[in-house]
């Protein structure tokens, strides 16, 4: 039964956590649309599925470290996997800038987006 409380909480927290996240996407979804600046749903869009990554990890490791489990690292798929994932996902975000403008794909969002 503990156990079943401690996981029900942490849905709990991580519905109440998307559901303040829909409530900030869309307030910087009409603060867009009125300046047309699209930067800050850019950034938010990045950031905002890797802290909810981290959120539905934290049961597992706060379960890893009260085992005293061995930590270990795949480089291999780090580099294999979240390096081009890294990539394509700030395309959008390199494009607002003259350095990202020559990544690959950079032109194409900024063509998109000045017309």
């Amino acid at each position: 039964m503990k156990r079943f409380i401690y996981y029900f909480s942490w849905v709990l927290v991580i519905v109440f956590i998307c559901y303040l996240g829909s409530r900030y996407y869309l307030s910087l979804k009409a603060i867009a649309e009125s300046t047309f600046d699209y930067k800050g749903i850019f950034i938010f869009n990045l950031i905002f599925p890797i802290l909810m990554g981290m959120l539905l990890k934290f049961p597992g490791l706060i379960k890893d470290i009260q085992h005293q489990k061995k930590w270990t690292f795949d480089w291999v798929k780090l580099l294999a996997i979240g390096t081009p994932t890294l990539y394509i996902a700030t395309i959008p975000i390199w494009s607002y800038s003259s350095f990202g403008q020559n990544f690959l794909w950079g032109t194409l969002f900024t063509d998109l987006r000045e017309g």
